[in-house]
């Protein structure tokens, strides 16, 4: 996920004209910065939430054939003290994946007046269901107390305690479909007397998901490696699977219009067959053109364009280039399997991957239709297998390389041409995250970079970059208690206006630090002013950068940043009484050359009496604008089931000569790269990492301004322990040889 700044947006005056500006000031700014103004001390902390990001998987809305498993999950976060009229919550995470088809809550509570307890589930997505609000008059206590949709009896009927089954007050079905994983919270409010307290001893969740069905176990032969050789060689066909993913949110088709209907799959593997179900209402059929779009934008299949005759409706249509009749050839109501008129085959060997679209288009007047659902129904490639080599039949003494294997054949070398062998193999799915947009990167970008119109991540290049820092300001983020190299000049008017004061702000490199000039609550007449300066050598400096926000009712107030007597920058303050955090704002400074005051400006917008603060923090100059030579590009978290295992690592790079890339894997929480795992090439096998969580760090570098390294994408597997085929058929090295 992004960072999620909470707090208001400045209102910027970017709209106004740079020759305009003045008119904020009153007196031009200019004549003013010499009518420096002191300041008091005051201390302020400016707290910043960033949100973690989302696990991997949590996001995707399909996940294939599927079969129901249920599961009971405790929180750990208890007990919990209800405070007396007071709120408090309590999480319970979950890292297994999977969409939810049923979901019921367990609570446990002791409580002298259940009437005073409103309780709400809230979903890793935010989602809030009311489970119960001021039941059970005056009994207390719930015991055991399952909500659950289907049970026969309502919560609001019942008495305490609460022992049993109820229905909530809410609907749980609204979570029905919602992946599992994530951080659920429960919420307990005692909404009456403050005298009355109670304890959340504990809470679940009983969830039931769906999981895919096992595999069927592969079907394997053997063959000579070497003319005149054993059997040391074993082949099958790839099991692959065969996955549905539903688009079943009704859509009005506009006539004589063009409705798009969106599938978003996050699932990864190559196609090995697609076929495309569609459910349409619609009174003329042949006023219509379908077409399925692939995630590229630019594959268009075309289903089918103007077919039916005068008939209506398509009744779980299949489009399928292997169906005996063509769509062409079929009539009204479609009912079954049709060849489309466009060849889906153009779409083997693509990643399954990414946003597909549906395009319905009714060409005539005077006709209406629905988009009902439609579906993608996929033979993906994503099975790995797993092959033994034994000197015994029961396989009690394993041999010859067994391992994971990638491919559908396998020869397992160094046996003995004396000797009898068996072979036999299994199969697990691997699962996959793809990532291959800028958002999959948001844990810490460590250097400029850029991104391309289609997402890709390179350097930056020449005419972006800012050049070397430089280090000519003094105290940049305001660390000494002194405030080294900076100096305060104030104007009294009739009282003094203000002071400054080095605080324990904000930084954007996760310290504690700034400075802040700040007007405490007195009256105040309109344009006073208080500036903090120190003179600072411009020679060679091209870029000033900072990073600003405002506080409380900084409406009332305009900051400025001046060199010598020239305003530079100017913003006035925000609506609200909270900050506005502004990173890495950017001025040139090219024109100027030699020793001139750097000044940090605050004026007065209004009389009157108030409270209100500008804040400055690392404060950079620049030389001239030249390329980024190295950066690293670190994804969000990455997360597997306890009992899963790491698969492969591929990455789709552009490296031109003059440029590297390598790829380091990261525990959780730490940069130092998982030992052996540093440096590791495209393809790399990380199936001997113990850690659940990783996360992954691109490292990009160029030793010429004129080229850059270039990321598209990343792609992670892992093998899912729970789902495993049988074991295949036995083979012995000793069958006859064909």
């Amino acid at each position: 996920m992004k960072r999620q700044n909470h707090l208001s947006r400045t209102r910027m005056w970017q709209e106004r004209k740079h020759g305009e500006i003045r008119a904020g000031f009153g007196p031009p700014l200019d004549t003013l910065v010499r009518q420096r103004a002191s300041l008091a001390a005051i201390a302020l902390i400016l707290l910043m939430c960033i949100a973690l990001p989302a696990p991997g998987q949590s996001e995707s809305g399909e996940w294939g054939i599927l079969a129901a498993r249920e599961k009971e999950y405790m929180s750990n976060d208890v007990p919990k003290d209800i405070p007396g009229r007071g709120t408090e919550t309590s999480n319970l995470t979950i890292a297994d994946a999977g969409p939810i088809s049923d979901l019921d809550v367990k609570l446990n509570i002791t409580h002298p007046y259940d009437a005073d307890l409103d309780i709400y589930l809230i979903a890793p997505d935010g989602t809030r269901v009311e489970l119960f609000s001021d039941v059970g008059v005056s009994q207390e206590n719930f015991i055991d107390t399952i909500l659950d949709n289907e049970a026969a009896e309502s919560i609001t009927d019942g008495r305490g305690p609460f022992t049993g089954s109820y229905r909530p007050e809410g609907n749980l079905a609204g979570l029905y479909g919602k992946d599992m994983e994530g951080t659920w919270t429960l919420e307990v409010t005692d909404d009456w007397s403050t005298s009355r307290a109670g304890t959340l001893n504990a809470w679940s969740l009983i969830l039931t998901f769906e999981i895919s069905e096992p595999l069927s176990p592969p079907v394997i032969q053997a063959e000579a490696g070497t003319s005149g050789g054993i059997l040391d060689t074993i082949f099958w066909e790839d099991i692959s699977e065969i996955r549905q993913y539903d688009s079943d949110d009704p859509e009005a088709i506009p006539d004589q219009d063009t409705l798009t209907s969106e599938l978003v799959i996050n699932d990864t593997g190559m196609i090995q067959d697609l076929n495309v179900r569609v459910n349409i209402t619609h009174s003329l059929d042949s006023d219509m053109d379908v077409f399925l779009i692939a995630p590229d934008g630019k594959t268009r299949i075309e289903l089918f364009t103007d077919v039916g005759g005068s008939g209506d409706n398509f009744e779980d249509t299949i489009l399928d280039d292997e169906a005996a009749t063509s769509i062409t050839g079929g009539s009204a109501p479609f009912k079954g399997s049709y060849r489309p008129e466009g060849s889906l085959a153009d779409l083997i060997g693509r990643n399954i991957y990414g946003t597909w679209t549906l395009e319905v288009t009714d060409d005539a007047w005077l006709s209406s239709g629905t988009l009902n659902s439609w579906s993608l129904i996929a033979d993906i490639a994503d099975v790995a297998y797993y092959g033994q080599c034994a000197r015994d039949v029961d396989f009690g003494n394993i041999i010859a390389n067994s391992g994971w294997i990638t491919n559908t054949s396998h020869r397992f070398t160094g046996l003995s041409q004396t000797r009898e062998y068996w072979y036999r193999v299994k199969a697990r799915p691997m699962e996959s995250w793809f990532q291959n947009t800028r958002e999959h990167f948001e844990k810490g970008t460590l250097t400029d970079t850029v991104i391309t119109t289609d997402d890709n991540i390179i350097l930056a290049s020449s005419d972006s970059g800012l050049g070397s820092e430089l280090n000519v300001i003094a105290d940049p983020s305001f660390e000494s208690d002194t405030l080294a190299g900076w100096y305060a000049d104030w104007t009294t008017f009739d009282i003094m206006i203000g002071a400054v004061s080095k605080d324990l702000l904000w930084a954007s490199d996760g310290t504690w630090a700034g400075c802040m000039l700040f007007f405490s609550d007195f009256y105040y007449q309109a344009e006073e002013l208080a500036v903090l300066f120190q003179p600072v050598d411009w020679t060679g400096v091209d870029t000033f950068v900072f990073d600003y926000a405002s506080y409380a009712l900084a409406d009332l107030l305009v900051a400025g940043v001046f060199v010598g007597d020239t305003l530079v920058w100017v913003e006035n303050g925000t609506e609200t009484n909270f900050v506005d955090p502004h990173y890495d704002v950017t001025v040139d400074v090219s024109a100027f050359e030699g020793v001139q005051d750097l000044g940090l400006v605050v004026q007065t917008m209004a009389s009157g009496r108030y409270d209100a603060g500008i804040l400055w923090d690392n404060l950079r100059a620049y030389g001239p604008s030249g390329y980024a030579p190295s950066g690293q590009i670190i994804s969000t978290r990455i997360i597997i089931g306890e009992t899963d295992t790491w698969g492969a690592l591929s990455f789709n790079a552009t490296i031109p000569a003059g440029t590297e890339l390598t790829v380091d894997v990261l525990p959780e929480d730490s940069s130092d790269p998982i030992p052996g795992y540093e440096d590791i090439p495209s393809g790399a096998d990380l199936s001997g990492i113990g850690e659940k969580i990783i996360r992954l760090r691109a490292n990009l570098s160029t030793s010429d301004q004129a080229v850059t390294p270039m990321l598209h994408d990343w792609s992670i597997s892992y093998t899912d322990s729970v789902r495993e085929s049988d074991w295949s058929n036995v083979v012995s090295s000793s069958q006859k040889k064909n």
